[in-house]
């Protein structure tokens, strides 16, 4: 359990509270630990959205299904991200998402009535948590802006300058497979490749399997101009 609070001090949500401070923090609630196998869902859009979660370690997808079968995946999530924080005050009722494990992982589950206690008791605790909605909407933002790029080379380029934007690096260190990050961007794998290699072989960037190092900035940032 001592390892629960110590995961749970690296957590934006809990940032300013020590594992101790933590373990009594959340002893006025209830809370539960959720095990997740490959593929299990967590949350999909039949579920009232009455609960937030704290990835404790391994790896979920939130995905957007659409009526025809076809699936984008909107984000992938790491440990001590939230899950959920935008959907748990809406005036929408459901979770707008399915959330499913890509890898076994462990979850920490709050109500909403426990969170609001939470919220009374600790103002700094309720700065965290908007603070993560509103990353989310911003990262929602995003998507959305590469993903109305017309070009496949926009798109790739988009992404990959948000990346160097938000983790000021060059070294990009992809959480997806081809396949996976096709999907993220709504294109398809050959596509992806094919125009992988033409970035590689213009010296713009080098990849090897996951990992991406920018070479050119400035040529990157003029494909999004063009």
């Amino acid at each position: 359990m001592h390892t629960l609070f110590k995961t749970l001090a690296t957590c934006h949500l809990f940032s300013h509270l020590s594992p101790i401070e933590i373990e009594q923090f959340l002893s006025t609630v209830t809370y539960k630990i959720k095990t997740l196998n490959v593929e299990d869902i967590l949350f999909d859009p039949f579920d009232i959205a009455n609960q937030i979660a704290v990835l404790l370690s391994g790896s979920l997808d939130v995905q957007k299904i659409f009526p025809d079968g076809k699936m984008i995946i909107l984000e992938r999530k790491k440990p001590t991200e939230t899950i959920a924080a935008d959907s748990l005050f809406s005036s929408y009722p459901y979770y707008p998402s399915t959330v499913v494990a890509n890898k076994t992982s462990k979850v920490l589950l709050i109500h909403k009535n426990d969170m609001i206690n939470l919220f009374q008791k600790d103002m700094t605790f309720m700065q965290n948590f908007l603070a993560s909605v509103s990353d989310t909407n911003l990262l929602m933002k995003h998507r959305v802006a590469f993903l109305s790029l017309d070009s496949i080379r926009g798109k790739i380029a988009g992404y990959l300058l948000y990346y160097f934007k938000t983790n000021h690096t060059m070294m990009i260190s992809l959480p997806f497979s081809k396949k996976e990050w096709a999907e993220y961007m709504d294109i398809s794998r050959t596509s992806l490749s094919r125009e992988l290699k033409h970035l590689k072989n213009e010296n713009i960037i080098d990849f090897h399997e996951r990992t991406i190092k920018i070479l050119d900035l400035n040529r990157l940032e003029k494909i999004l101009s063009q």
